[in-house]
């Protein structure tokens, strides 16, 4: 069917009426007389400066700069920000200034009264004579406009406040700081000055003094009242400095002043509208979070200047033009979409919309602003809609025509590959092609009886009902069913319902069609499966950088407080708390090894050490109840393989047993040397030949029946209900021993218990096997200055109090600002810095850079809990420590470094 329609009488009367309804709706949402603009007007200009973004080919050659009063101009100086600034300051800011050939500097700050320095005020007077081109500012409250004043901000409300007439006196002009604010606290319209008092705002009156083309001509001011302002970039886009900078010779370039209009004011910091200050909201905030929200007073005021320098500020079309431009659109609308099917409508639509916005794009770029969404946010949604329903009642009586056809078609069914039915209204099966005898295995003869019909429902009767009823009810009804064959086989189908009706429009019977989707459900719980496992590595991943923080105070908490310990079973206990420590932070590294596609690192081993702190682990977590038994053979064959991924095999199925034998019972760890020839593995799954390390972990727990042992190492399969097993345990078991080349079998009926036999090969090959942790000796500082940045403040504290106790000095920065800070000060003496590599205001390289651009050379250890060591920019450090990392490590890098920053000094 063609995407258009030909026209009829139904047609043109819809049409009409959308034309009514959508030229109406465009009129009311213009503002054109009104004194706020509406949120169209708003969303538009917004909308469109967001879209085009910095105008970088105006700011290449900006008329105008801005001069700061901040924050940093206080501190600079050494002020009290709450103190008003020092108007000597503003003095050598024009002297300056004029040297520098500026081309007028305009004062967006009020000097309505006297200050406290009459030497300051006479200073400043004299620099504004001397000058000759300096304006400043006065205020007229209306419609809330803000003030500023060098000691606080405030609302006022219908009055001027002109400058001192000291100041007034010798300035070539002032002129009203003031504003045009909408609702939304947003500056889009110009102000030129109050004509009931006939003075200029403050740029009107800049531009007066500079006579440029705007100003010329009869009733310019009253143009310009009427003209928007064009933004060139969110804020602080236009070039500005602050006041120290710009009293500084080599602050700015030395052309950045000359010929230039600079404006002079405040640059408060807001974050919300409920600070009465100088800023107001910035036009590019959509998208936009924090202080990007914000603009402050003075960069309008230097925006209204450069679009009066420019010529380029924006305009609107008349009222008149306006009412023609919705008229028509409306129009064209109105008639244009109904002539079309709803998915033609919609493209049509969007192709409007799009034309709408070039156009207002193009028109934007040539200084004219018309509220576009008016017409894409208004007019165009509501024709839209109009033409769908429209077409919408068309089609359903169309529909109820197409239905009594569908028996013309039945000859046709016989032939479809999906199982159609064809109920009565009251569920009995009246007719089956030969794709539903094919499916649910009985004949059309056996499937018209009451029992096998309730037989085919039985796995789903409550949602067969629903179906039927719904298909009554409304004409039809999709959605799947689970049902049964005839050799009691469930399969899902997606089933759709339709209600057939006869002649005069009756309910007759429901056609059902069913296609198996049985094997398509399998394939996706599949994926899903495989999905979940692809998101806990994800997540694992992501949690190891905050597991290994929380981890890192603790090793080092405890190996202080065990050199501090005097009694032994308080050694004894913190030795067991590090080597915990120890073995989380090793588990964790191999979760990240995981997550980034690496396996642990394997090495040469017995297995007694690792059996035996198990036990002791086992003895001391787990119910009394519980008693442990252990048989290892002294003469046990080493094995190749990674510790913390075998602690992590005995610990699973430690916390099995336990869960096994809530009464209490045995847990038994027996080892032995096996020699398995090719009968006696291939009774083993997965087992083959060769030497092997047999590790077995058996218990007298509740034991398994043969169904739930065909499924335990089956991912998220558990027998121990919600909240308590993961069904993750087991499945990692054979994910381990694989890696390790290794396999098991597993023996258990229920209440014998259940035994795990693990198999590991035998390393033959030479080398030195590992049975324990070696000491290493920690050496001593001789009062090296060493810079300590991190944000925990914990690690800060345990890392500093390590290297002070052992012969270091020591200063801390919580972030890379405090830590330039501190190494500015103290830039002789810093002999090495250890940095974290995550952190807020600056991270581990941004620091590491910033601080050997202070000091060349500077040694730096780069501290993280999840980066890659062999990242391009981490390999610049002198050295790397994984956190969490223990005081020896600590105190051996240290100490390595130093030795070799002394011997790249000395060469």
């Amino acid at each position: 069917m063609p995407a258009t329609i030909r026209p009829n009488r139904k047609r043109a009367l819809a049409a009409l009426a959308l034309v009514v309804v959508t030229a109406y709706l465009g009129l009311a949402l213009l503002d054109s007389g009104s004194d706020q603009p509406g949120w169209q007007t708003r969303e538009s200009f917004d909308f469109l400066h967001k879209w085009l973004g910095r105008r970088s080919e105006a700011l290449s050659k900006s008329p105008v700069v801005i001069v700061y009063l901040d924050l940093d101009s206080f501190t600079a100086v050494q002020l009290n920000p709450g103190e008003p600034w020092p108007r000597r300051l503003h003095a050598q800011l024009v002297k300056r200034l004029s040297a520098a050939g500026a081309r007028a500097v305009v004062f967006d700050i009020v000097f309505s009264d006297a200050g406290p320095d009459a030497a300051g005020d006479s200073e400043f007077a004299d620099a504004i004579r001397a000058s000759g081109n300096v304006i400043l500012a006065g205020e007229f409250n209306d419609n809330q406009s803000y003030l500023t004043g060098e000691d606080k901000l405030r609302l006022g409300l219908r009055k001027y406040v002109p400058p001192l007439d000291h100041f007034a006196t010798n300035a070539v002009a002032w002129g009203l700081a003031s504003h045009k604010i909408d609702d939304d606290f947003v500056v889009r319209r110009y102000f030129a000055g109050s004509g009931s008092e006939k003075l200029p705002s403050l740029t009107w009156a800049t531009a007066l003094w500079l006579r440029l083309p705007v100003v010329e001509g009869a009733n310019a001011s009253s143009r310009a009242n009427n003209g928007w302002l064009r933004y060139y970039g969110p804020a602080l886009t236009i070039p500005n400095v602050n006041i120290p900078t710009a009293l500084a010779e080599s602050g700015v370039q030395k052309d950045f002043f000359k010929d230039k209009i600079v404006f002079v004011g405040a640059r408060p910091m807001v974050n919300s509208f409920n600070q009465n200050q100088d800023q107001f909201r910035s036009p590019f905030h959509l998208w936009e979070r924090g202080r990007a929200l914000f603009i402050p007073g003075v960069e309008i005021h230097a925006t209204e200047m450069f679009n009066l320098a420019r010529g380029d500020g924006l305009r609107r079309p008349s009222p008149g033009v306006e009412f023609v431009i919705v008229l028509l659109s409306g129009t064209v609308l109105g008639v244009g979409l109904v002539l079309f099917r709803p998915l033609a409508a919609t493209i049509v639509a969007l192709a409007c919309a799009g034309l709408c916005f070039g156009l207002a794009v193009w028109s934007f770029n040539g200084n004219v602003f018309f509220p576009w969404a008016v017409v894409v946010a208004g007019q165009i949604p509501v024709a839209l809609s109009g033409s769908w329903l429209f077409h919408f009642q068309d089609w359903f009586f169309t529909r109820r025509r197409l239905n009594a056809k569908i028996r013309e078609q039945a000859a046709l069914i016989d032939k479809a590959n999906d199982a159609i039915l064809v109920q009565s209204l009251d569920g009995k099966i009246l007719y089956a092609n030969p794709a539903a005898e094919k499916l649910y295995g009985w004949n059309l003869e056996a499937l018209q009886k009451e029992d096998v019909h309730n037989e085919m429902s039985s796995p789903d009767e409550d949602s067969a009902r629903v179906a039927h009823d719904t298909a009554l009810q409304r004409g039809e009804w999709n959605g799947e069913l689970r049902q049964q064959t005839r050799t009691g086989q469930v399969v899902i189908v997606a089933s759709r319902w339709t209600l057939i009706r006869d002649n005069a429009g009756r309910p007759e019977t429901v056609l059902l069609i069913n296609s198996d989707v049985t094997e398509k459900k399998n394939l996706e719980a599949q994926f899903l499966r495989t999905q979940r496992m692809n998101t806990i590595g994800t997540l694992a991943g992501g949690m190891a950088h905050d597991l290994n923080n929380a981890l890192a105070p603790v090793l080092l908490g405890t190996q202080l407080l065990r050199r501090r310990a005097t009694d032994e079973e308080s050694r004894n206990l913190l030795g067991l708390m590090e080597t915990s420590t120890h073995r989380g932070a090793e588990m964790v590294r191999q979760v990240l090894l995981f997550a980034r596609g690496r396996g642990g690192e394997f090495e040469r081993l017995v297995l007694p050490p690792l059996v035996k702190e198990l036990e002791k682990l086992v003895k001391e977590t787990f119910p009394r109840n519980i008693t442990v038994e252990r048989f290892l053979p002294e003469d046990l064959w080493p094995v190749r393989g990674n510790p913390t991924q075998l602690h992590q095999i005995l610990l699973n199925l430690c916390v099995n047993a336990r869960d096994a034998m809530p009464d209490g019972g045995k847990l038994s760890f027996m080892a032995d040397n096996v020699t398995l020839d090719a009968i006696e593995a291939a009774t083993i799954p997965e087992g083959r030949a060769g030497e092997f390390v047999s590790l077995t972990v058996s218990d007298t727990g509740t034991g398994m029946p043969p169904e739930v042992r065909a499924r335990i190492f089956e991912p998220f399969f558990t027998t121990k209900g919600e909240g308590r097993g993961t069904g993750i345990g087991l499945s990692t078991v054979v994910r381990i021993l694989k890696s390790h080349e290794g396999f098991l079998r597993v023996e258990s009926e229920p209440g014998a218990g259940t035994t795990f036999e693990i198999f590991l090969p035998h390393a033959i090959d030479a080398g030195v096997v590992t049975d324990g942790d070696q000491p290493i000796e920690t050496p001593r500082g001789q009062g090296e200055l060493i810079l300590v940045v991190d944000d925990e403040r914990a690690i800060c504290e345990l890392v500093s109090d390590g290297l002070a106790s052992h012969g270091y000095r020591v200063l801390t920065a919580a972030n890379g600002e405090e830590a330039m800070s501190m190494l500015q000060k103290y830039r002789d003496e810093v002999r090495l810095v250890i940095t974290d590599g995550s952190m807020p205001v600056m991270d581990g390289v941004q620091t590491m850079v910033a601080l050997r651009r202070v000091k060349q050379g500077l040694p730096v250890i780069y501290s993280s809990a999840d980066a890659d060591p062999e990242n391009a920019d981490i390999k610049d450090a002198s050295a790397f420590l994984r956190k969490p990392f223990s005081l020896v490590e600590l105190l051996a890098t240290v100490h390595r470094c130093l030795q070799q920053a002394s011997a790249s000094r000395q060469k």
